[in-house]
């Protein structure tokens, strides 16, 4: 079995993640880049086993998605994104997608998430991702179109034609033209009614990042419960202010 102690670290590290209430039963993947630039990603099924995980629960794969070792499952139908990632990103080293509750629902509103603490400026801007999943997947089973799968993916088309046809060209837009950010710091962006990601150098450093990701979006949600309904990103709330929109 290749990369087994990578294997293991990562089941470590998924432990830790579902102790943090980051990674549920609702779905989620963890994924890194081996230094042969080989993808080592958990396998599809291990959220409805409520992550119980071992080392033989990742599929390796290569850049393009080929199959290069299979000791457990297929790769979920989000798969595409990581691959993505990956390709536009050479410094990336580890995605984690979560369905954490906090970054969630700003996803669910199409919010990008506010950086509201000092850990998350270092963020950058965290957009939100938009695509209609429900009709997409309506549209694609109506009218399919050739779609090139990976081949080390659960074969669900409808599913992956959101990550191909909408959300690639807008990794390619938004998120590919910040590569360079990575030299400094990791990035996050939410898919919208679905979940949140984060792209780092090395995998402590993402899932890091995915804790200040729902760290800030927990503490926004929080503040106008002081404020009387506002959020201060990067302000000082004084009292007086309280109900009043954010001042500049």
């Amino acid at each position: 079995m290749r990369y087994e102690t990578a294997r293991r670290h990562l089941v470590s590290v998924i432990e830790d993640m579902v102790a943090w209430q980051l990674l549920n039963p609702a779905g989620g993947a963890v994924s890194v880049r081996m230094p042969d630039g080989n993808i080592l990603l958990s396998c599809t099924r291990l959220a409805f086993d409520r992550w119980k995980v071992s080392p033989r629960d990742f599929i390796v794969l290569a850049p393009d998605g080929e199959i290069i070792e299979q000791t457990g499952g297929l790769g979920a139908s989000g798969t595409p994104v990581h691959l993505d990632l990956y390709r536009m990103l050479p410094r990336a080293g580890a995605v984690v997608h979560t369905h954490a509750p906090y970054s969630l629902v700003y996803a669910s509103l199409g919010l990008p998430v506010p950086s509201v603490t000092n850990r998350a400026d270092t963020f950058g801007d965290i957009p939100c991702l938009l695509a209609d999943d429900s009709a997409v997947k309506a549209d694609f089973i109506a009218n399919p179109v050739p779609l090139d799968l990976p081949a080390g993916m659960v074969n669900r088309p409808d599913v992956a034609a959101v990550s191909l046809l909408e959300y690639r060209p807008q990794l390619e837009k938004v998120i590919a033209p910040r590569a360079d950010e990575l030299q400094r710091h990791g990035l996050a962006f939410t898919l919208y009614r679905h979940g949140a990601f984060t792209v780092g150098r090395q995998l402590e450093e993402t899932v890091d990042l995915m804790l200040r990701l729902e760290e800030t979006a927990r503490t926004a949600l929080l503040q106008p419960q002081l404020t009387g309904g506002a959020v201060y990103p990067n302000r000082v709330f004084r009292p007086e202010w309280r109900g009043a929109a954010a001042q500049p």
